[in-house]
């Protein structure tokens, strides 16, 4: 009796274990999700702000943590970028790692929407910025990608990915998730394979 008694709490045990690893899987899909869509809604506000130059300011988020890098054109601007991230749904904190260079902020931002943007309209980067989302929730969802260290770079329905996975096999997943994705004509994979990141 005994040792039944003692592979059942064994086998409990276990079934917790595999629960629980289950569950933080779920949760770090769910936290990674959400960072995403903070991401994008921030640099939407900063695009569509008429103070403030999108192109040259990073957003970085970690677990509702934004880091903000970059440059701005003033104390204001530096203050406005920082508010506006605070006021969307999910920031814990902002870090302002912000610098003012007013020359240099317009050139950063000029070289940046001429490199990224081109001659897009505000609908066509919207439509792009959605289905880079699309395909970055998909990559990260999938258990056999790590989605997070994927970079998705959408222009005019091509999307662009970048970064390093741990085999062919997740390179060519990676691919087909892209290529399986709304709208998408063509995904350009410029994914590196690195053992290393395994």
């Amino acid at each position: 009796m005994k040792t039944f008694s003692g592979v059942l709490l064994v086998s409990l045990a276990l079934v917790s274990l595999q629960s629980l690893g289950a569950t933080r899987k779920s949760d770090s899909f769910s936290a990674a999700t959400k960072d995403a869509w903070i991401t994008g809604k921030i640099e939407t506000l900063y695009t569509v702000n008429r103070h403030l130059n999108g192109f040259a300011i990073d957003t970085d988020v970690d677990n509702g943590m934004v880091h903000l890098t970059g440059l701005v054109e003033s104390d204001i601007d530096r203050d406005l970028a920082v508010e506006l991230a605070k006021s969307v749904e999910g920031v814990v904190e902002v870090k302002n790692d912000l610098t003012i260079e007013p020359k240099t902020a317009r050139q950063v931002a000029a070289a940046n929407a001429a490199n990224h943007d081109g001659d897009r309209s505000f609908g066509t980067w919207v439509d792009d910025a959605t289905t880079t989302a699309a395909v970055k929730s998909k990559l990260i969802g999938n258990a056999n990608t790590q989605g997070v260290k994927i970079d998705v770079d959408t222009r005019g329905d091509v999307v662009t990915l970048s970064g390093r996975v741990r085999s062919s096999e997740e390179k060519q997943l990676a691919e087909e998730i892209a290529r399986n994705t709304g709208d998408v004509s063509d995904v350009r994979n410029q994914l590196v394979v690195d053992t290393a990141t395994r």
